[in-house]
């Protein structure tokens, strides 16, 4: 690992002031609205700055940076191109840590623009500042109350998230909020002219405060260092990466976005074999995957039990386990022994997949809580997946009671287990509410389960060595 990245960009995630270039009161003004997200995070210090001066949200508004009587740790720049040597000057000889460059137009657009790119971050580099994008939000921190959209969420998480597109990663930090886990820090690196997605993917694999590593990659500007990179870092954190630019097509949008190189895809299935990266996709899956690494123990093998209510799930359930490499192996005679003294003459399958029938789904928190019970403990069986539907109790302390039977006997076994709440719309079963408040995954449909322990067994065969 290179630790002078880590220090340096220890400074950009933990900044203790921010200015942004380009301010003004007009409604649709990024900055102003940076500017206010900052304050109302409860940022410490923030210098606006425009060759007008004056005065917004009560702060003086600087002329330029070189104005400013303080240090600037990070320099948000929210101006046109040709503005953008002139400053970037100015934060070098004032000795700032890091550029957020917002503004477009340079190397994803033409020779010219390349050339303009380059020049800008020679004039920072001399003075010890780096680059972020061009076009990119850059970092992102609650802990540091680093926040400069206020749709942000403010209390950290657990979830490091780097994106070469803005919209992207805002995207991914409200979809990891909605899961409940958090985002912890994240960046929005655009174009990597200076600063890469790998330098990124460094610092947030030594962060003790980021468990999974979550990307949007377009491409990349140092295959070898990746290759290491990454390799070190899977080995104690999950590093889950969506890569765009799969097509002929989704590559010339690419660079026309953010000019990185574009990865074909056969090349992109080496690196993550080599390093243990986890490519899905789409972002329903890195999600799906997010949830299961995030919260599931490593898994011992790729043998699954599936307990499904009623008949058609099982069908459903073992296609796609099946499809993505998950063995559903025979359980024990003595396992099969009790799940038939269970089901009794319903005529449902009790080898494996597990099929309680009808009835199964009709009193599930009886049913499919002793088949859970007897399937999670046979010995050769590694995983579990659960798949039921049947009519709500409407009875939330039943719901609570239930889900808590599962969470015990589960936790009592320490195996990985999802569920898969295939209801109809008003049907939807509460206990699978309480599950996933108690960080058991709970996914909408069977298929999409399948898969997310698929992707557990992957890491985990990297994580362990096997």
């Amino acid at each position: 690992m290179e630790h002078d990245i880590i220090k340096e960009l220890e400074g950009i995630f933990y900044p203790r002031s921010v200015a942004i270039v380009g301010v003004s009161e007009k409604a649709n003004n990024l900055g102003y609205r940076w500017l206010k997200s900052l304050l109302d995070a409860g940022f410490p210090r923030v210098y606006p700055v425009n060759p007008k001066g004056g005065e917004m949200h009560s702060q003086k508004v600087y002329g330029s940076i070189s104005e400013i009587p303080g240090h600037v740790d990070l320099a948000i720049l929210i101006i046109p191109r040709e503005a953008v040597p002139g400053v970037a000057r100015e934060c070098a000889e004032k000795g700032t840590k890091g550029i957020v460059l917002y503004t477009s137009g340079f190397g994803e657009s033409g020779a010219d623009g390349r050339r303009l790119q380059e020049e800008i971050v020679r004039i920072a580099r001399r003075g010890g500042t780096r680059v972020m994008g061009p076009s990119c939000l850059g970092p992102y921190n609650p802990s540091a109350k680093l926040i400069t959209q206020y749709v942000l969420p403010r209390q950290a998480g657990s979830v490091g998230v780097i994106s070469h597109s803005g919209f992207l990663f805002n995207f991914l930090l409200m979809s990891v909020t909605a899961t409940g886990i958090g985002p912890s820090k994240g960046v929005s690196c655009g174009s990597d002219c200076d600063l890469s997605f790998v330098d990124f993917l460094e610092y947030l694999g030594q962060d003790e405060q980021t468990k999974v590593i979550i990307g949007y990659l377009e491409g990349i500007s140092d295959g070898k260092r990746l290759l290491r990179v990454a390799r070190e870092i899977s080995k104690r954190k999950p590093i889950i990466i969506l890569k765009g630019g799969e097509t002929e097509t989704g590559r010339r949008a690419s660079a026309s976005h953010t000019a990185t190189l574009a990865v074909p895809s056969a090349v992109w299935k080496s690196v993550c074999s080599q390093t243990g990266i986890i490519s899905v996709d789409s972002f329903e899956e890195l999600i799906d995957t997010l949830r299961a690494l995030h919260y599931l123990p490593r898994t011992a093998g790729n043998r699954v039990a599936v307990v499904t209510a009623p008949g058609g799930l099982a069908v459903t359930a073992s296609d796609a386990c099946q499809k993505l490499g998950l063995e559903l192996p025979r359980l024990t005679r003595r396992t099969r022994g009790a799940l038939a003294s269970l089901v009794g003459g319903l005529g449902t399958n009790v080898d494996n997949p597990i099929d309680l029938g009808p009835m199964g789904a009709m009193a599930a928190a009886y049913y499919v809580g002793e088949a859970v019970k007897l399937a999670i403990r046979d010995p050769n069986i590694d995983m579990l997946l659960t798949a039921y539907i049947g009519p709500p109790t409407f009875d939330e302390a039943k719901d609570r009671e239930t889900a808590e039977d599962f969470v015990r006997e589960i936790g009592a076994v320490g195996k990985p287990a999802v569920f898969s709440g295939a209801s109809l719309q008003g049907w939807d079963r509460g206990e699978l509410k309480f599950l996933a408040e108690n960080r058991i995954p709970v996914y909408p449909e069977a298929t999409r389960a399948a898969r997310a322990l698929a992707r557990l067994v992957e890491y985990s065969e990297f994580a362990t060595g096997t």
